[in-house]
């Protein structure tokens, strides 16, 4: 894009010098936009050039790097730059030992990442082992442990089944004696019933003491073995711990190790780094001595007359560049003021001008606020309720007018209601209290008009509702249509045509119009046919009645 806007200024002002010459017969100064368009190229010609002679810098750099480098690889004789001779090999033997230490820091961490793998592997195997003795211990021990809580649990139930049978057994001895005194059929019966349960408890707990006994001396065995396999599996555990310790000491000196020789290495690396930062730049300070000095070794032809041509190269920029700011400098006070001042000004001004004309004419165009309708219906009176001075709110006047909204500073601003006694209702966008943009208002007479408002009054497309069900759509200019609009009946039939405003807040269609019958039939019909007292029109009203369709 700036290559394009380059091109564009140049011969812009290339082809405007031109034009200036032929009609002046001068040099070329002509015209002040002339200039600055002539000025516009040369500032971005320097600014390309500019950025050519900075490459041109880094790539003679790279030049006379590369000549000090070649002659200190072909060992040319340096006796006359001692200094960069010594320097470089000095700076050569430090590359050399870095190069070493560097090797010896890469041996050693292979050795220590070896040993920490043979290591790892080692221990691995060693807690294997022992894992896998303590496995079936821990097995055993689950078991013992599932055995002797389920004697215990059996113990439990014995003893607890025991004391029920001893406490059922008296209760039963007491019913038996009781029953033995008496003599009733009844008692007989319970008598008997009561000696047969006290039989069969009896039985049951002859069973329960041995099975109880048995349990009681099975219980200290389960213990025991419990006890033995814990013991075995603790020593088990305990050494898995030891193993674990060992590992984390060993591996901890070796990774020690490992992190010292790491931090060596990087070290090596950066002094590698400014080793070899400081040869590339002795190598260019050796370049330049060797192109400024009077007797060259032909081995060096080719990387001196590379330098030789970058150096013309820049040369040509440098001219190109004075003489381009010679130029510059030629030019007449106050000429690029005057041309900014047309080039960015005068569209300022016109775009000035442009807005200012079109809020005259909308301030033209705009109708005043209407103002609001009379009170409600006579006699008809409400309590008063004051609104906000700002904020939501709702108001309420003697006369039984209603607002409701967003108020600032007492008025209507923003989404707001306004109904009144008589029915007329407004309600939308509000400013300053009447409606402004999008909104509704019903009329006195039963209208109702959906629109777009300006200080109260419909303005624009909309939609407008009469009483009997009528509706029309088209351009609204107030509580009517004028000019192209379409009109639904109640019946089904539909009228499209223009229409005018007639006596009364009314509205009349004028010239030729397009009517659709409830039947579906369409005709062309003269306004006359649709209201009697519609008059010819004058010219021809808006778009033709064939192209429009009224559904």
């Amino acid at each position: 894009m700036a290559r394009t806007t380059h091109d564009r200024f140049s011969r812009a002002g290339r082809e405007q010098e031109v034009t200036d010459k032929q009609n002046t017969g001068d040099s070329g100064r002509g015209h002040f936009l002339a200039e600055g368009f002539r000025e516009m190229g040369r500032k971005l010609d320097r600014s390309k050039t500019r950025r050519t002679m900075r490459q041109q810098e880094a790539e003679r750099a790279v030049a006379l790097t590369a000549l000090g480098q070649r002659a200190w690889e072909e060992k040319v004789d340096l006796a006359a730059f001692a200094g960069h001779r010594d320097r470089l090999a000095g700076l050569d033997a430090r590359a050399g030992e870095l190069s070493e230490t560097t090797d010896r820091l890469a041996k050693e961490k292979a050795a220590l990442d070896l040993e920490r793998r043979t290591q790892l592997e080692q221990f691995a195997a060693r807690r294997k082992a022992v894992e896998e003795k303590k496995a079936p211990v821990d097995s055993a021990l689950r078991e013992a442990r599932s055995r002797k809580s389920a004697c215990e649990q059996s113990m439990r139930q014995a003893e607890s089944r025991l004391a029920a049978i001893a406490g059922r057994l008296a209760a039963l001895d007491r019913d038996i004696a009781a029953s033995g005194a008496g003599a009733a059929p009844d008692a007989q019966q319970k008598l008997a019933a009561a000696q047969a349960e006290r039989a069969r408890l009896a039985a049951e707990q002859g069973e329960l003491g041995p099975k109880l006994a048995a349990s009681r001396e099975e219980l200290p065995r389960h213990g025991a073995e419990e006890g033995r396999l814990a013991a075995e599996s603790q020593k088990h555990a305990a050494e898995i711990a030891a193993i674990d310790a060992e590992q984390k000491a060993t591996l901890a000196h070796i990774d020690a190790n490992l992190r010292r020789v790491q931090s060596e290495t990087q070290g090596a690396s950066q002094q590698a780094g400014a080793v070899q930062a400081d040869r590339a730049g002795t190598f260019r300070e050796l370049g330049s001595a060797l192109y400024d000095a009077a007797g060259r070794d032909p081995r060096l032809a080719e990387p001196v007359e590379r330098v030789a041509s970058i150096d013309r190269s820049r040369a040509q920029s440098e001219s190109a560049l004075d003489a381009s700011l010679a130029e510059t400098r030629s030019l007449a006070g106050g000429t690029m003021a005057k041309f900014w001042g047309v080039l960015v000004g005068v569209p300022l001004v016109l775009a000035a001008l442009g807005i200012g004309a079109w809020q005259y004419l909308q301030r033209r165009a705009a109708p005043a606020p209407v103002a609001m309708p009379a009170p409600g219906t006579p006699g008809k009176a409400c309590t008063y309720q004051a609104g906000p001075t700002h904020g939501e709110g709702v108001a309420v006047a003697t006369d039984c007018t209603r607002t409701e909204g967003t108020f600032v500073e007492g008025r209507l601003h923003g989404k707001g209601k306004k109904s009144w006694a008589s029915g007329e209702l407004m309600e939308g966008e509000f400013f300053g209290g009447y409606l402004y943009g999008p909104g509704v208002r019903v009329y006195r007479d039963g209208r109702r008009v959906e629109s777009s408002f300006t200080g109260g009054r419909p303005m624009g497309p909309g939609k407008l509702t009469m009483p009997d069900g009528t509706v029309y759509e088209g351009k609204l200019a107030g509580p009517i249509i004028l000019g192209w609009g379409i009109r639904r009946s109640p019946d089904g039939g539909v009228v499209a045509g223009d229409w005018r405003e007639a006596p009364g807040d009314g509205m009349r269609p004028i010239g030729e119009m397009l009517r659709v019958l409830p039947g579906g039939k369409r005709e062309k019909v003269d306004a006359s046919v649709i209201d009697p007292a519609a008059a010819k029109p004058s010219a021809s009203p808006g778009p033709p009645v064939a192209e429009v369709n009224p559904y």
